[in-house]
């Protein structure tokens, strides 16, 4: 009799070590995989991170691409092979050519007349301004307020437009580039910019 309960007794505590067994396994098993999710999440939060880091870089990068360096009448500018200045600017109602006058197209309108010199420090001769330009061809605007631009006018003919103004190699021309404009942009008090651009590269001068 005792003999059954002693083996009655052993088969119990065995069933209770295995199980104590099991429930051990089965909380290590639990914290390992808390452990290992803990870190997956940690590493995918520092991925995170990262891509938002390097967006980050590429916005202000981006930003500070677009903001273009503003400089004054008579102050000097490079742009690719190009230095130009901008010597004077009139906003008049007509411009005297060789023969006859120049006037805007509208009676609401005036010139922003802008003087310039510009010199070729490129090894071969270029067109400064050309009429119809392609690629790094270098054009001109007018920029007021909150993103108005307004585009060259070409005075057909007058000796001093710097359209088509085809310049040899460590030369240099002054000229005039006319920007026929709204009177309440001239009248108005707000800053006017000229921008020259090339490709993806520009440079723009205060003009008010």
């Amino acid at each position: 009799m005792r003999k059954k309960l002693f083996i009655l007794m052993g088969l119990l505590l065995c069933l209770s070590f295995s199980a104590c067994g099991s429930d051990d396994a089965d909380n290590k098993s639990s914290n390992d995989n808390d452990v290992q999710n803990s870190t997956s999440n940690a590493s995918q939060n520092q991925e995170t991170e990262k891509v938002e880091d390097i967006a980050t870089e590429k916005e202000e990068e981006t930003a500070e691409s677009d903001t273009d360096t503003v400089y004054n009448i008579g102050e000097s500018a490079a742009l690719g092979d190009w230095e130009i200045s901008i010597t004077d600017v009139q906003f008049v109602e007509s411009i005297s050519a060789d023969y006859g006058k120049f006037s805007p197209d509208s009676a609401d309108s005036k010139f922003v007349w802008v003087f310039a010199t510009v010199v070729n420090n490129g090894k071969q001769a270029d067109n400064f301004l050309p009429s119809y330009g392609f690629g790094d061809d270098v054009n001109a605007k007018v920029l007021y307020g909150d993103g108005y631009e307004f585009s060259a006018t070409n005075l057909l003919g007058y000796s001093k437009e710097m359209h088509d103004s085809v310049i040899n190699p460590l030369s240099s021309k002054d000229g005039e580039i006319a920007f026929e404009v709204p009177n309440s942009v001239t009248d108005a008090e707000d800053e006017l910019l000229v921008k020259f651009s090339s490709g993806n590269d520009s440079i723009s001068f205060k003009l008010r």
